[in-house]
């Protein structure tokens, strides 16, 4: 039984839907999430859930729950900007240039999170009870979801149900792949939502101009979690 929930929480695009799935298909722990958007509806039992997804900051969460224990995910900056931009362009369909969504994603403007990607991390990593980097989550799962039995009870795993890049999106898992039962549109809405998975794409995808706007934004709390300039 669950007593406390806590809040799994991440700037867009840093692994947080895997992180779900994972801890749904091989621990069996389901999750909900809380967002202040008016756009899609708000689970009303949310805290009743024992983990919570979010990408709000501390300060905007209910003042009841914010001394609940949290997970903060982090994935190397520009990777994540990237993947935002593209979410912003072919998800939420905001009529804007993949670039013009990559500009004001780095700059944290334009309807984008005030502050951008280090205003997040800082704000979270200065209150997270765990911090879990993305790359080494996708490079060994099950030893970054073992490291939460310092703050909630976890079952033996079921290794064997660990989901994969491919079959989440084929839309097999339990989250990513929007509130459809319909079969195909659930594979249609996975194949959108999960993109490439991989770290350093922003290396194909970022002009080298927004990498050195980025890192001229970034850079300090891009060094403090270790992620180079050329790296």
């Amino acid at each position: 039984m669950f007593l406390h929930m806590i809040w799994l929480a991440s700037f867009p695009r840093s692994g947080n839907t895997f992180f779900r799935n994972v801890l749904f298909e091989v621990y069996g722990i389901p999750s909900s999430y809380y967002h202040l958007g008016k756009k899609k509806k708000l689970d009303p039992d949310f805290a009743s859930f024992p983990v919570v997804k979010t990408h709000l900051l501390p300060h905007q969460l209910p003042a009841e729950y914010q001394s609940a224990k949290s997970i903060y995910l982090i994935r190397d900056g520009r990777d994540s900007s990237v993947s935002l931009a593209h979410h912003r362009k072919e998800i939420k369909k905001l009529k804007k240039s993949y670039l013009l969504n990559l500009f004001e994603v780095i700059l944290g403007i334009g309807g984008s999170f005030p502050g951008g990607w280090s205003r997040h991390v800082t704000d979270w990593g200065n209150n997270a009870s765990i911090t879990i980097k993305y790359e080494d989550l996708i490079n060994d799962p099950i030893t970054q979801m073992e490291r939460l039995r310092s703050i909630i009870d976890l079952p033996e795993p079921q290794i064997d149900k660990l989901p994969t890049f491919q079959s989440q999106k084929k839309g097999f898992s339990r989250y990513g792949s929007g509130n459809t039962k319909n079969t195909s549109k659930k594979k249609i809405a996975a194949n959108k939502f999960y993109r490439k998975g991989i770290a350093g794409s922003y290396k194909d995808e970022m002009p080298k101009y927004f990498q050195l706007l980025f890192w001229l934004k970034h850079k300090k709390q891009m060094k403090i979690y270790q992620y180079y300039k050329n790296n």
